[in-house]
Protein backbone atom coordinates (compact mmCIF):
# COMPACT_ATOMS: atom_id res chain seq x y z
CA UNK A 1 0.00 0.00 0.00
CA UNK A 2 1.38 3.52 -0.50
CA UNK A 3 1.13 6.09 2.06
CA UNK A 4 2.47 10.03 1.03
CA UNK A 5 3.54 13.01 3.27
CA UNK A 6 2.78 16.60 2.64
CA UNK A 7 4.64 19.24 4.45
CA UNK A 8 4.15 23.02 3.95
CA UNK A 9 7.26 25.28 3.56
CA UNK A 10 8.49 28.56 4.47
CA UNK A 11 10.02 30.38 1.46
CA UNK A 12 13.18 29.93 3.61
CA UNK A 13 13.02 26.21 3.91
CA UNK A 14 12.38 25.84 -0.41
CA UNK A 15 15.88 27.55 -0.62
CA UNK A 16 17.65 25.51 1.66
CA UNK A 17 16.40 22.42 -0.09
CA UNK A 18 17.72 24.40 -3.25
CA UNK A 19 21.38 24.52 -1.70
CA UNK A 20 20.60 21.36 -0.83
CA UNK A 21 20.01 19.21 -4.01
CA UNK A 22 22.49 22.37 -5.69
CA UNK A 23 25.47 21.03 -3.38
CA UNK A 24 24.50 17.76 -2.98
CA UNK A 25 25.16 17.95 0.83
CA UNK A 26 24.17 14.59 2.41
CA UNK A 27 24.52 15.79 6.29
CA UNK A 28 22.45 19.25 5.09
CA UNK A 29 19.90 16.10 3.36
CA UNK A 30 19.76 14.74 6.73
CA UNK A 31 19.18 17.51 9.17
CA UNK A 32 16.47 18.86 6.28
CA UNK A 33 14.69 15.74 7.25
CA UNK A 34 14.71 15.03 10.53
CA UNK A 35 13.59 18.84 10.87
CA UNK A 36 10.55 18.37 8.50
CA UNK A 37 10.03 14.98 8.98
CA UNK A 38 10.30 14.65 13.00
CA UNK A 39 7.15 12.29 13.59
CA UNK A 40 5.51 12.33 10.12
CA UNK A 41 7.14 8.96 9.27
CA UNK A 42 6.21 7.31 12.36
CA UNK A 43 2.56 8.27 12.32
CA UNK A 44 2.36 7.36 9.12
CA UNK A 45 3.37 3.49 9.62
CA UNK A 46 1.55 3.84 12.88
CA UNK A 47 -1.83 4.58 11.99
CA UNK A 48 -1.90 6.62 8.65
Amino acid sequence: MKKSISIVLEDQDVLELMRILLDEDAEGALAFLKQHFKGKARDLIEGG
